[in-house]
């Protein structure tokens, strides 16, 4: 495995993909992984409080909604039923939801993605 820096914004991105995959795919290793990961940043944010806020947060819930549209968008994809600007609408929404936590939970920290 690869130890990955990432920015806040992107972790928390990560975290709310693995909690889509788990509640889609619902497998034991989409559980592991998301587990695994909660535990993870949970540890590295080392602020009860802090993690609270951000895991209650109408931005981290917003990311949660946008990964699961982008998620069922890339399905139907896979079968025609959507266009690629579609998908590409709900991967921008995904994108500005995560800046959202960005800019609110870690101001000091610089968001790394960049779109074009």
């Amino acid at each position: 495995m690869l130890d990955l820096k990432v920015d806040e914004g992107y972790a928390f991105d990560y975290l709310s993909i693995l909690h889509v995959k788990n509640k889609k795919i619902n497998s034991e290793k989409t559980s592991i992984l998301y587990t695994s990961c909660h535990i993870n940043l949970e540890k590295q944010i080392n602020d009860n409080k802090l993690w609270n806020k951000i895991i209650s947060s109408e931005e981290y819930i917003k990311l949660i909604y946008s990964n699961l549209k982008t998620f069922n968008a890339v399905e139907q994809a896979r079968y025609g039923t959507i266009t690629a600007k579609e998908v590409d609408d709900l991967n921008m929404e995904r994108f500005y939801a995560k800046k959202q936590l960005q800019d609110k939970f870690f101001p000091q920290s610089e968001q790394l993605e960049v779109k074009s």
